[in-house]
């Protein structure tokens, strides 16, 4: 990593002291679960068959088990429709059984929580710099867990020596040749098979031979381990009262994942993802939260372009939409531009959760066009298929989408797997209407989608017939990448932006988003998620200084990128807390699905616009200029606020962007003070209001540890950082300057830390 994001000893940055037997037992459970099963053990990788016949199947059960379990599901879904009536998700949507869906594929209900959950995710420091927002496991959880750990440890290593109970699955994360990662899964108990069933779903097979080698990372699961392991009484008391009955555990450097008390298969995908994740990161690679796509369309000046679509936001804000809906043939735009249909165009979609972007063991040279390129980085997703949410799903409107999902009568879909889907069991079929828990799912699978677009020769056009499926881009192939961002929350932005590469990182870093569903938390909630990630294991900052220094050496390299923020919210809300107000309309998806094809045809009018400091998408033109769509009245918050109302909510927001409401708002972007100064412009950072903010914009510049609160903390702490250059210097004293003259009023023991900080007093 980074020399300058290593932690120092007492650095605020720094992980708590280690405990020896903590150490000594995690160390075993990592080298029980590499061990893994022996060969042809029954439950070492065992057939999707064996995993089907250990299910609870609703339709296979005794005629007083169904009426039981159907009993219960009243219930269930009384309390359901309460929660929902009160805004709120529901607990549960269903009971443990899981149904057989009329296609032949299945159901399945999770018990023990239904979305993720960071805030039950603790992380073992061990020679990197903590999280600035994640759980450290402390010092006292450590201890109380070297005797979990030493019980878990007894009971894999008894169970693994009969091979039994631990159902153990090898797969791969990513298809990229030499860039993928063997991942094992070790399931304790065949209570919940949907967590092998749909994590093989995503992820790629492994040969045998891999699986019999030492895998890269680790996800161990115990749904109802207080339970099974048989721990003493008065430990498991210890535990409950330090509150970890239910915990996320990560030791990245071991690359280990474990879980224990959860059964949402979304939490057990992003298990070893978040240690790929990790791993790409030490390398001085990235992963983000982002859908991926190939798109192969015709610019209005006639050339087809092979365009990586990499678009980064949070859950449920509409990445998948941009990855899965677009649709090039035939489409309402093309007939505006007059463009005639081209069966070389299409769009092939990847990826719809983490994309890796990892450095190329050796540069790669290309020519292409008579133009010379050097890459340096692949663009790699990661997983085979979909976890997708169908909610809203129909035949009528999404065709496409529907059959990838089930298939037809002629050709039903028999490996349909959904989660937390309501089934109506008179017809077997789910009910993609209903979404009590708010967050249902699907495996969606990526190979019926790409033959139900019509996608199939797409990715053999774009090679020329070096490859034909895949999830990683072919950048040898690629003319131009799109780093594309979507955002809901501030009503106050246009549908569409264009952005310069530091710009677009700091979107990224704003994390601005609402909450819907995929996490726990109140639908509707504004809130930030710094790079729309809630599981960055490791420095925030490093993200932020990661992905720049990638999109520059791509620049150096040759390829072309672009930078584009999408508003999928709305615009004209009264206030960021609600959707709502008399001048509020909700951004229509059709609206954001021409505007990326747009993007794509080269045919977006940007007009700079000087409160937001960018590009703003103003029209849709064809090949002479003339405007099909005129965005203006209808979707450009200046016009529909008024000058003075639209140009002092920019204002606020661009304060709260970068300072926060106070030193807890996790907003102000300048309390991530090992970012790269030179992301930030301070032309663009408001002047300070009070010796807060002050503090803050320093300790950014000073680059230390923390965003302090007072100059006097800054002062004493300013050894961890280094003093600006001097045209930064000049440019604080400036911006000093602009805060005494707006009356900054500081306390008297300031002066003298301003003088250490090299400041002169006004």
């Amino acid at each position: 990593m980074s020399p300058q994001l290593q932690p120092k000893s007492g650095s605020s940055l720094a992980g708590p002291t280690n405990v020896p037997a903590f150490e000594k037992e995690l160390d075993r459970l990592v080298a029980l679960a590499r061990q893994g099963h022996k060969p042809g053990a029954t439950f070492n990788n065992p057939s999707e068959e064996w995993l089907i016949s250990q299910m609870h199947v609703l339709q296979d059960l005794p005629e007083a088990e169904q009426q039981k379990l159907l009993s219960e599901a009243s219930v269930i879904d009384k309390d359901a429709a309460e929660a929902n009536a009160a805004g709120r998700a529901a607990g549960r949507a269903w009971p443990e059984v899981v149904v057989r869906l009329n296609t032949g594929g299945y159901a399945f209900f999770s018990q023990l929580g239904v979305v993720r959950r960071p805030d039950l995710t603790q992380y073992f420091i061990d020679g990197f710099a903590k999280n600035r927002d994640g759980v450290v496991f402390s010092t006292e959880s450590q201890t109380l867990f070297a005797e979990v750990f030493a019980h878990i440890n007894d009971y894999m290593e008894e169970k693994l020596a009969s091979g039994d109970t631990i159902v153990q699955s090898d797969r791969q994360v990513g298809d990229a040749p030499g860039r993928s990662f063997h991942a094992r899964q070790m399931l304790f108990g065949t209570r919940y098979m949907q967590i092998p069933m749909m994590w093989r779903q995503l992820t790629f097979p492994a040969s045998e031979e891999i699986s019999r080698q030492e895998p890269d990372i680790l996800e161990v699961s115990l749904p109802h381990w207080l339970e099974d392991l048989g721990l003493p009484d008065e430990l498991k008391q210890r535990v409950r009262d330090a509150g970890l009955t239910q915990l996320v555990f990560k030791a990245p450097t071991k690359g280990l994942s474990l879980h224990l008390g959860f059964d949402y298969v979304g939490e057990h995908k992003m298990g070893p993802l978040s240690i790929a994740m990790f791993k790409v990161k030490e390398v001085d690679g990235l992963a983000i939260q982002a859908a991926l796509s190939m798109a192969r369309a015709k610019t209005l000046a006639g050339q087809n372009k092979n365009t990586a679509l990499i678009t980064i936001g949070p859950s449920l804000h509409g990445k998948s939409t941009l990855t899965i809906m677009l649709e090039l043939a035939n489409s309402e735009l093309a007939k505006k531009l007059n463009l005639d249909p081209d069966a070389d165009e299409g769009v092939y979609p990847m990826n719809d959760d983490i994309v890796l972007l990892q450095p190329l063991k050796e540069p790669v040279k290309v020519t292409k066009d008579g133009k010379e390129s050097t890459l340096y980085y692949g663009i790699d997703g990661t997983e085979n298929n979909l976890y997708a949410m169908p909610f809203g799903l129909n035949k009528e409107e999404d065709p496409i989408t529907f059959e990838a999902v089930r298939g037809t009568d002629e050709d039903p879909n028999t490996e349909e797997t959904l989660e937390n889907v309501p089934v109506d069991l008179d017809s077997g079929a789910p009910n993609f209407l209903s979404n009590p828990v708010r967050n249902m799912r699907v495996t969606l699978s990526r190979t019926r989608l790409v033959t139900k677009k019509g996608a199939n020769d797409i990715l053999k056009k774009i090679t020329n017939g070096r490859e034909t499926e895949g999830v990683h881009v072919p950048v040898e192939d690629t003319d131009q990448v799109f780093w594309q961002a979507v955002m809901r929350q501030n009503t106050v932005v246009p549908p569409l932006r264009r952005l310069t590469p530091e710009q677009y990182i700091r979107v990224l870093m704003y994390g601005e988003a609402v909450q819907m569903g995929a996490a726990i938390g109140a639908i509707g909630r504004p809130y930030v998620e710094y790079f729309s990630d809630p599981f960055i294991i490791g420095l925030e900052d490093q993200n932020a200084n990661n992905l720049y220094n990638i999109v520059k050496k791509i620049e150096e390299g040759g390829l072309e990128q672009q930078y584009f923020v999408f508003n999928t919210g709305g615009v004209g809300a009264d206030t960021n807390d609600q959707a709502s107000g008399a001048k509020y309309k909700k951004i229509p998806r059709e609206l954001t699905l021409m505007l990326q094809e747009a993007l794509l045809r080269d045919a977006v009018k940007f007009q700079y616009e000087s409160h937001l400091g960018s590009d703003i998408a103003v029209a849709i033109v064809d090949k002479s200029g003339n405007e099909v769509l005129d965005l203006r009245d209808d979707w450009l918050p200046e016009n529909i606020y008024g000058a003075e109302d639209y140009s002092q909510r920019i204002t606020e927001l661009s304060r709260r962007r970068f300072y926060g409401e106070n030193s807890e708002d996790k907003a102000g972007i300048l309390r991530y003070t090992k970012v790269l100064n030179g992301l930030y412009d301070l032309s663009d950072i408001p002047v300070p209001n009070n010796e807060r903010e002050l503090t803050w914009l320093l300790s950014f510049f000073w680059n230390v540890d923390q965003a302090y609160d007072t100059l006097a903390d800054l002062d004493a702490n300013r050894a961890e950082g280094s003093a600006p250059d001097a045209a930064v210097s000049q440019g604080l004293q400036d911006i000093y300057a602009k805060a005494t003259a707006s009356e900054l009023s500081l306390p008297s023991s300031a002066s003298a830390a301003l003088a250490s900080l090299g400041l002169r007093a006004s």
